[in-house]
Parts: C-alpha cells; structure tokens; sequence
C-alpha cells in the first residue's frame, strides 16, 4: 500500500537541521481483503486443466505462478459522471508447486502518469490449481486518482524471497484495461441549487399584497 509521510526542516540560528515529523500516513486506498486457506486444499485440490485450455490468460511474467481467473466490478459514482471510487478484484492463481506463500500488490496506471500502488495484500498461500485459494479485494479510493481510465496491475510475490513470480495488467489483458475510475476527493454528489427568479412575485406575496389591499380598503370605508 502506497503511503506518504510529512518532513520538515526546522530552521536555527546555526544552520537548517532536519526534524522529522511523524504525521499518520496517508493511505491512497482503503482495503478490505477476503481469501480461502482451507486446511486440506492440498487433499482435494480440483484440476482446473479444462479451464486453461478454453482460454489462457495472457501475462507478462510467469515463474510456476499464473493467473488463471480475474473478475472486476466498480460501485459508488456519486456524481455520476461515469467514473466510480469503489473497485473490487478477485483473482486465482496456480502454481506447479504443491504450496507456495505469497502476498500481492495491486496498482493503477493511467497514460503519461506514474503507477500507483493502491494495496500490498497481506501472507496467503497458494495450493497447486486448486480453486478454493482466490484472493480479493474490496478497495475504496481516498485520494492521488483524478477522474480518468485506468490499466489494473496485479504482482505476485513469493513471501520468503521476494521474487515476483506472476505479473499481468490491461497491456496483456483488455479487461484490465481502461477502468473508469476516480478517488472520494473528486466523486462529489451534484448539487442542484435552485433559484427563485426575483423579477416575479410568488403567490405568497401575491396574497400578502392583496391582504394590504383589502385592509386598506377597510379603513377608507369606515
């Protein structure tokens, strides 16, 4: 997860001496994770042979870990505008391992701008081509994503080395491309305002000025 903290310098009278300021880190994304780690996966692993052979997802890099399902939705477009803050990936991937740790980083990439991480998920485990050790997320975005259409990047990582064993984003894969998506700063609700023309009465000061009328009417008749 990408995050940011606040330095400042402190000026004296000898010079410019760094002092650090511990301000909370800001957080680009805030996000729930949900994942299986059945205990005997390993058991009753399913093959899922069929699947890869109607349709492989294609990667940029693969090391004995690949993709093999990815699904993607969006929610929350206050002012619909067509861009949302809300996005949910969830993914399986195999590995030709019977076990292997891993965590995952997620990040977004618009055209002519810096990828940005959104979250480094915590430790899962996955078991051989079994279908029961997807991962998801569940991610709300706070803030750095103005309104634009974004490629999704998933990394796979091995928890005890570091190595990156499987890679893919919208430059393998159309549907990771092109998200419409935007952060909470941006996602405001329209607001409609509406005015009253001040050329013309409404009926209340209509009647209020008949109500004059009539009283004056009253006092020139008694």
């Amino acid at each position: 997860m990408r995050k940011f903290w606040l330095v400042s310098l402190f000026v004296v009278s000898s010079g410019i001496v760094p002092f650090f300021t511990l301000a909370a880190p800001a957080e680009i994304a805030s996000t729930k994770e949900s994942f299986k780690l059945p205990s005997e996966v390993a058991k009753t692993a399913k093959s899922k042979t069929a699947l890869r052979t109607n349709g492989v997802l294609i990667q940029s890099v693969e090391n004995n870990v690949w993709f093999d399902t990815i699904d993607i939705s969006f929610e929350s477009d206050l002012n619909d505008n067509g861009f949302y803050h809300g996005l949910y990936v969830r993914f399986d991937a195999d590995t030709n391992y019977s076990s292997v740790p891993v965590y995952a980083h997620f990040a977004l990439k618009r055209a002519g701008a810096p990828e940005v991480i959104i979250h480094t998920s915590s430790v899962f485990t996955l078991y051989g081509t079994s279908t029961e050790d997807w991962f998801a997320i569940e991610s709300e975005l706070l803030h750095s994503l103005p309104p634009a259409y974004y490629d999704l990047v998933i990394r796979v990582y091995d928890a005890d080395y570091n190595d990156l064993l499987a890679e893919i984003s919208g430059f393998d894969e159309p549907a990771l491309a092109e998200l419409p998506l935007e952060d909470l700063s941006y996602d405001k609700p329209q607001v409609i305002v509406v005015e009253e023309d001040s050329g013309s009465m409404g009926w209340f000061s209509l009647l209020g000025l008949i109500g004059i009328a009539l009283a004056r009417r009253k006092l020139r008749s008694a």
